[in-house]
């Protein structure tokens, strides 16, 4: 299989190691007690269009969430997301101030003045809780349970994490360039390239609940050319379920690719790992980015759990998704 003329080296202020990024401070924006006055206020005035009724903050806008000064920091944010390293980090909100429901609209609020929200799974999940749900006994999908997530993309432009509460040890957020990753194997191993340019199918555990076909019928490309740009589009968990439960992949360096794509993202040289703050929310551009999590271990008690809430955000100046990056429903992890 020859390698295209696509595969190069990727120059862009979205390819970084953690040792420069860990060096830079222009991704992390601290919020003044101006920009939370101006939260709490915006808050209030969304509570009051909602009418008291919080389960439908999903019907407000940037509009009914007026953020005039903060604004100017949330185009930063946007710009450092779209065009700069890809990641943001919004720092200091109190979240102890609210309770869950409030801050769910908050976090809502703040999303739309960066992207449109749209559900998270087949549930209709527009608000995601990640925390451990063993006492529910629910804990298919790896963001409900303690353990690891291994970086992956999720199938939307923008995923942001509020974080509640961390754990009692464990659970720090793992960030890496998927253009990083691109770059380390070109020089490692370029004759593997063209085997993650053709993709994999996917297989997808919650293809019953929503009805669509179990398996892509087509291959999901792990680096493509989109809008002028390389991005990264892959997650070992469908992938490895195409091959081995589907038997779909026969050619041992298409393997070998898929394996050598997963043992670079836990290099210490790719993984940035920061430990979560209550208060940080956590903005990544899904489009460059992967992320993760390590294990860890969470207080017995519920309402001292590892708490955080999920906005996926889409950006409609953005170049359209092309057809074999569409890779099934959503809920994959």
């Amino acid at each position: 299989m020859a390698t295209g003329s696509a595969v190069r080296q990727i120059e862009a202020p979205w390819v970084w190691t953690p040792t420069v990024l860990s060096g830079q401070s222009g991704w992390v924006f601290p919020l003044d007690d101006a920009a939370l006055l101006e939260i709490d206020k915006a808050y209030v005035q969304a509570l009051d269009k909602l009418q008291g009724q919080k389960e439908k903050f999903a019907t407000l806008t940037a509009a009914d969430f007026p953020l005039p000064t903060l604004s100017e920091k949330l185009q930063k944010i946007s710009a450092e997301i779209s065009d700069g390293r890809g990641l943001a980090l919004l720092r200091g909100l109190p979240v102890e101030k609210y309770d869950r429901d409030e801050l769910v609209i908050i976090l809502w609020g703040l999303g739309s003045h960066l992207g449109v929200g749209i559900s998270q799974s087949y549930r209709g999940d527009m608000i995601g809780d990640v925390m451990d749900m063993s006492h529910e006994g629910d804990i298919r999908r790896a963001y409900r349970s303690p353990r690891p997530l291994y970086l992956h993309v999720d199938p939307v432009d923008i995923v942001g994490l509020l974080c509640l509460r961390p754990s009692r040890t464990g659970g720090q957020s793992l960030i890496a360039s998927g253009l990083a990753i691109h770059n380390t194997i070109l020089t490692e191993r370029p004759d593997l390239m063209p085997y993650l340019y053709r993709g994999y199918y996917y297989h997808h555990s919650e293809a019953e609940s929503t009805g669509e076909p179990p398996t892509t019928s087509y291959r999901v490309p792990v680096f493509k050319e989109v809008g002028g740009r390389i991005v990264c589009n892959f997650n070992a968990n469908t992938i490895g379920r195409s091959i081995a439960e589907d038997g779909l992949e026969h050619d041992p360096q298409a393997i070998e690719a898929f394996e050598l794509f997963k043992e670079v993202t836990q290099r210490d040289e790719i993984v940035h790992r920061l430990n979560f703050e209550p208060g940080d929310l956590q903005l990544l551009n899904n489009r460059v980015m992967m992320h993760g999590r390590t294990e860890f271990d969470d207080w017995p008690e519920i309402e001292r759990k590892r708490h955080l809430l999920r906005v996926w955000l889409m950006k409609p100046d953005w170049a359209t998704w092309p057809d074999d990056m569409h890779c099934g429903p959503p809920d994959t992890v």
